[in-house]
């Protein structure tokens, strides 16, 4: 390894993020393990992301502005200026436990540096933690079949820069936050992503989350990736229909989030063919009765 190069670069794209980066920062110089550099891609802030970022004075910290373009350019972009061995992507609202760094490393070094390896993780909303699906899933290989059912692992994997099969972000800002599915979907293709069992990751499950701030944009941008993933990946017709059944899962989720129904059920009924029968029922039965219903039963039962 060339001299002063880190071991790690972490990338951490950021768009109005003042109140949240602070304390993301800080869990990264908060690790046991020492040698890397943090990349803070600026995607056109209009708060005051750059001062919090300056007032850290730490020289592993490089703070990167640049026009807004949304997170897969934002992830590019920090990515063509990294130096690590490994990339990291660290989105500006969560947090690194202390031994994050050190137990990559470890894994890495024991699985003789595989081009994708990750951590598990947990939530925190409003101060309770709770565990993530991740959690339950044995410590292992994840591959397409896996990532067919779902993004898993959200955008929280580590990456050997130098792997030449790499397939970067989707820079189209039609796919904003499901840009990180479709990376790992075409990165399975060919390889997995070696899951290691410790959570030393909590995301911030706050209320401007991506995933929650704008059901209907999401479920536009879900759509138009339907297209993309038909496009860009070789399936088998019964791993499209898995994914297909997955997409449409997630929008009618959405849409009854919203306390749309018929186009909850629209979704449902198109997500059906892909989905288990047992699971296709509960999401027709949940969409049919809407979210106001299921609280009263909720409710109810307490």
């Amino acid at each position: 390894m060339p001299v002063n190069q880190p071991f790690f670069s972490i990338i951490i794209p950021t768009y109005n993020r003042a109140t949240f980066i602070g304390a993301t920062l800080q869990s990264v110089l908060d690790q046991t393990f020492p040698d890397f550099e943090v990349l803070v891609v600026d995607d056109g802030s209009k708060d005051n992301t750059a001062e919090v970022v300056r007032g850290f004075t730490d020289a592993r910290i490089s703070y990167l502005p640049k026009q807004n373009a949304e997170r897969g350019a934002a992830r590019n972009y920090g990515l063509d200026r990294a130096r690590g061995e490994y990339a990291i992507f660290l989105d500006s609202d969560d947090l690194f436990h202390p031994a994050h760094l050190a137990t990559l490393h470890q894994g890495i070094e024991a699985l003789n540096r595989p081009n994708f390896i990750a951590t598990k993780y947990d939530f925190d909303r409003d101060g309770q933690r709770r565990p993530s699906d991740v959690a339950a899933l044995p410590a292992g290989p994840l591959g397409l079949d896996d990532f067919i059912r779902g993004n898993v692992l959200a955008c929280n994997v580590c990456v050997r820069r130098q792997n030449p099969a790499l397939h970067r972000f989707e820079q189209d800002r039609r796919f904003a936050a499901v840009e990180d599915w479709m990376f790992m979907l075409q990165n399975t293709q060919q390889d997995v992503v070696h899951l290691l069992d410790a959570v030393t990751l909590t995301m911030n499950d706050h209320d401007t989350r991506s995933m929650r701030a704008d059901n209907q944009g999401l479920i536009q941008r879900l759509e138009l990736a339907a297209g993309w993933m038909q496009r860009h990946l070789t399936l088998t017709a019964a791993q499209l229909g898995r994914l297909l059944g997955r997409v449409y899962y997630l929008c009618a989720i959405h849409a009854y989030a919203d306390g749309h129904r018929a186009q909850a059920l629209h979704f449902a009924r198109r997500a059906a063919p892909g989905l288990g029968r047992a699971q296709a029922a509960i999401l027709y039965v949940r969409c049919l009765l809407g979210p106001g219903i299921i609280g009263l039963l909720k409710g109810g039962r307490g």
